[in-house]
Parts: C-alpha cells; structure tokens; sequence
C-alpha cells in the first residue's frame, strides 16, 4: 500500500500528464466472447481509441472497419516461422489486413 501511495504522491509532484490516447490488447481467446460490435462501441463509449489485436480474426477486423479506431494487427505465433519471407509477409497482409480498408480509412503501405 506504501508503494502505491508514493507512486500516487509523485505523480501528483510532477503535475499533470498528458496523453496522445488510451489503448487496449483485445485477445479473441475467450470462454465467453462478446460480439465484436459490442466491444467497439464500448471502447468507443470509453473514449479508448487505440486497439491491439493478437489475430486477424474476421469478425473482429471487420467490426473495427470504418470505427475511427486505431488498429495494430499482430502476427499471431504459430505463424511468425513462415514469415521469414517479404512475399509470405504481403501476402498474410493483404488477407488479413489490408481487404478491411475503406473509404476515408488509412491505407497500409507494404513498401
């Protein structure tokens, strides 16, 4: 409890601390998932406007399309070994990322 006071105390010294935004990791292995819609708007309502995600699940990527949101994609694990190659890399990219774009959306560079 000390410590957690002290660090209270000295963030209180050092004033005011401004951030660019507030973001989440939203892992998609869950016992009892809420549908992607749902969790957008709730990171919507929270004013949280950066996610990053562990997987390109469909329904999750196609939920954020279009959000405002900001998205990070990870290369799940089980497929980091085959990544060793540009080609093999594009490829899992434009499947699993870029297809989501939309008008008014940034577009992925994979150059």
């Amino acid at each position: 409890m000390m410590n957690l006071l002290a660090i209270v105390v000295g963030f209180g010294i050092m004033g005011i601390v401004v951030v660019d935004g507030l973001g989440v990791y939203w892992g998609t292995m869950a016992t009892h998932k809420l549908p992607p819609k749902t969790v957008v708007q709730m990171l919507k309502d929270n004013s949280i406007n950066k996610v990053k995600l562990f997987d390109a699940d469909e329904t999750t990527m196609s939920a954020l399309a279009g959000s405002g949101l900001e998205v990070m994609v990870a290369i799940p694990n089980d497929q980091l070994k085959v990544m060793g190659s540009y080609d093999r890399a594009k490829d899992w990219a434009l499947k699993n990322v870029t297809r989501y774009n939309f008008n008014g959306g940034d577009v992925l560079s994979l150059d």
